[in-house]
């Protein structure tokens, strides 16, 4: 049953985006099994190439059609692959109650080398980005397999305690980071995640901008106004840039002021509980012009 329910998904996915987002289900042996991923190569072969990590307890299905990151990636001629979470989610590396045992990590190192042995993926512009627990999972990645990805894009994620007291960055990338000062699951001055403090903790949002400048040769940030209104609660955007880096690849954080936990630009779900969304930018459209301009935020 399960596999006739996804087969009919990937046939609607064909339909609504058309020949150019022709949509397979990869199955990935790992030690957990076999593992599944969705993949939408783009029009030619070997093309650059963003893996988008779901949210926990959020499907492959749900952020592929909700987020933004399929449109975005025709847009700039992108393959994009929705991995599959057991249990919809991933081991971030948090010392939690309710987390996932996988090797996560094994999992998209193998990941990585299908798409890149079928023809699907530029191994020199593969991408990486996350939300949540994805986004968790995705600066974990930073720390443990940097050497498979050209950049990573981190929206309402931090980077978790145990993760970074052993992550020491070898590799330089340009990251991007999207991040709500009133997100009540991550919070914005870091401690405990979610509602309880047995989910583990995570650092404060800027140390973890910060560390990672730091392991790209950056100085200090420089700091504007990116947007500004009165919509949802948000009152405005500020950029941070950690730009002058001596490896020529800067850490951008894009700090939602009022932002709740929502991928701004795309959802406002449950705001009462989750916090409010923003429409005065979107952030997988910001994460995926980043990557087409080779990890360059656009100026607006």
């Amino acid at each position: 049953m399960r596999r006739i329910v996804r087969a009919t998904m990937l046939l609607a996915l064909a339909l609504v985006f058309g020949a150019s987002a022709r949509a397979e289900e990869y199955s990935i042996k790992t030690r957990d099994g076999l593992r599944g991923a969705i993949v939408l190569p783009a029009e030619r072969p070997r093309a650059p190439t963003v893996i988008v990590l779901h949210g926990a307890l959020v499907s492959a299905e749900f952020t592929l059609s909700w987020y933004g990151f399929v449109e975005e990636g025709v847009r700039h001629r992108f393959a994009t692959v929705f991995p599959r979470g057991i249990d919809l989610l991933w081991n971030d590396g948090r010392n939690a109650v309710w987390t996932s045992a996988a090797d996560d990590v094994g999992f998209l190192r193998r990941l990585v080398r299908a798409l890149i042995a079928r023809g699907v993926a530029d191994p020199a512009r593969i991408y990486i980005a996350g939300v949540s627990n994805g986004g968790m999972l995705a600066l974990r990645m930073v720390c443990e397999a940097p050497e498979l990805f050209a950049g990573a894009g981190v929206i309402i994620a931090s980077m978790p305690t145990d993760v970074g007291g052993i992550c020491h960055l070898r590799q330089p990338m340009p990251i991007i980071m999207f991040n709500g000062t009133d997100d009540p699951l991550i919070p914005y001055g870091g401690g405990a995640v979610g509602l309880t403090s047995w989910q583990g903790t995570v650092w404060p949002v800027e140390r973890t901008a910060a560390f990672l400048a730091r392991g790209n040769g950056c100085g200090p940030p420089t700091k504007a106004v990116f947007a500004r209104g009165a919509d949802s609660g948000t009152s405005r955007v500020v950029r941070l840039d950690w730009a002058h880096c001596s490896s020529e690849h800067g850490v951008t954080l894009y700090r939602v002021e009022g932002g709740g936990h929502q991928v701004y630009g795309h959802t406002n779900f449950f705001p009462l509980f989750l916090g409010s969304g923003t429409s005065l930018v979107s952030a997988p459209e910001v994460i995926m012009a980043a990557f087409a301009g080779n990890g360059r935020p656009p100026s607006r």
